[in-house]
């Protein structure tokens, strides 16, 4: 893993690439799912840092929500999925706590 996301044109052309290994604002620790919005922000989660990150379409961070634990706004290793609903709603698979969580 190395830790970023990278940014291609439909034909594959490189665009930019963002985060970024470690836990500090902007930063990634093994990003595993990945979603946009309506809007064009990015929503990451992150493995071993226990959240999801937010970038703008061409990776300026923007801000962070989680932490690890099994509160209401923790997760435990969302590595499987993020998404949104058509009416915007996102869903985080939070693998570790057994449910799914939804904003």
């Amino acid at each position: 893993c190395n830790h970023r996301i990278q940014k291609f044109t439909p034909d594959g052309n490189y665009i930019c690439q963002f985060g970024g290994q470690g836990s500090g604002p902007g930063q990634l620790n093994y990003p595993a799912g990945i979603t946009v919005d309506t809007t064009g922000l990015v929503f990451v989660s992150e493995c071993n840092n226990h959240r999801v990150s937010i970038f703008t379409s061409d990776g300026q961070y923007v801000n962070h929500f989680g932490g690890k634990g099994s509160n209401k706004d923790q997760f435990n290793s969302p590595y499987v999925g993020i998404t949104f609903d058509k009416d915007g709603r996102l869903y985080v698979c939070d693998n570790l706590n057994n449910r799914i969580v939804v904003y």
